[in-house]
């Protein structure tokens, strides 16, 4: 996948292409629903395929103090684009002189003329543009003029309500991961550097894993999850806490997996965590050996899910 990061590097892109364009800040769903689309009419019109979003969500341009917290950390929201058949993606930067771009402009200048658009996808409340005036109806316009064919996807719904990531990011906050799982259309997942932490796992034979987690993350609600660990490539059964770890009153939001028989030095590694089910809210321990009691439960209740 051909990623350019800067405006000016799209004349890179020689070849007639279909876009999909939107922020895609969850990669929910829904988004993939609008990039499916994109692709599968590329294929059918021998065109490149290519994601038009950004690096950043311009809500940390346009009202920072209200921007949403990530749902997916950039590099993992790359991967999953490069996962899907993607041949282009065009990540920009989202700021001032991107924000104040006519909207005629950027069709015209960016997506005609720039991308060599044939075939566009959106979502069906997507807007671009200064002052946020580019909806689909201008789409279409210059759709009917003949410039490129589009495709205005319609919501996707999850049990009668539009998925979207703000109901996601609410689910996150409520720990209802099931319901996560499936409007992402994967399992909820957080990568990190692991880092060391007060090591005290070990003197209860539990060591964990903590992870880095970037302070733009959604965070979900504390409590200990079934989840699947990946450490170089290999996946193992594990078993992570979320939270405050109020036994030993910590003060920062923390995630720590206990890894299924693992026992290798992992200080440094980038992991990936996925969360399958919530098995309960954190607790305050009234001693170590009650402490140790409970993992030993959560650790049979997640050998129990998975069958193992």
């Amino acid at each position: 996948m051909k990623i350019i990061r800067d405006i000016h590097e799209l004349s890179k892109v020689t070849e007639d292409t279909g876009v999909a364009l939107g922020t895609f800040d969850g990669l929910h769903i829904g988004h993939q629903e609008v990039i499916r689309t994109m692709i599968l009419n590329c294929q059918r019109r021998n065109l490149k395929s290519c994601v038009f979003t950004f690096a950043n969500h311009p809500r940390e341009v346009t009202t920072p103090d209200g921007a949403p917290p990530r749902i997916l950390s950039l590099p993992d929201k790359i991967r999953l684009l490069e996962s899907y058949g993607v041949d282009v993606l065009v990540l920009l930067k989202f700021d001032e002189k991107l924000m104040g771009i006519p909207a005629d402009e950027f069709v015209r200048d960016i997506l005609i003329h720039g991308l060599n658009t044939k075939y566009l996808t959106v979502g069906f409340d997507f807007r671009f543009g200064k002052g946020a005036k580019g909806n689909v109806d201008l789409l279409r316009a210059y759709s009917d003029d003949g410039h490129y064919e589009v495709d205005i996807v319609k919501p996707v719904q999850d049990g009668g309500e539009k998925v979207g990531s703000t109901a996601i990011r609410n689910l996150l906050k409520d720990g209802e991961i099931e319901a996560v799982n499936k409007q992402l259309g994967r399992h909820h997942h957080v990568s990190g550097e692991v880092v060391k932490g007060k090591q005290l796992g070990n003197t209860i034979g539990f060591p964990t894993a903590n992870l880095k987690i970037s302070a733009n993350m959604t965070l979900i609600k504390p409590g200990v999850y079934v989840t699947k660990t990946t450490v170089q490539d290999t996946v193992f059964y594990s078993v992570s806490n979320v939270g405050y770890n109020p036994t030993f009153d910590q003060k920062l939001f923390n995630l720590e997996t206990y890894i299924l028989d693992f026992d290798k030095d992992i200080y440094g590694e980038i992991i990936t965590v996925e969360f399958y089910t919530r098995i309960r809210d954190e607790l305050k321990m009234d001693s170590l050996e009650q402490l140790v009691s409970y993992i030993k439960k959560d650790v049979g209740y997640t050998r129990e899910y998975f069958n193992i």
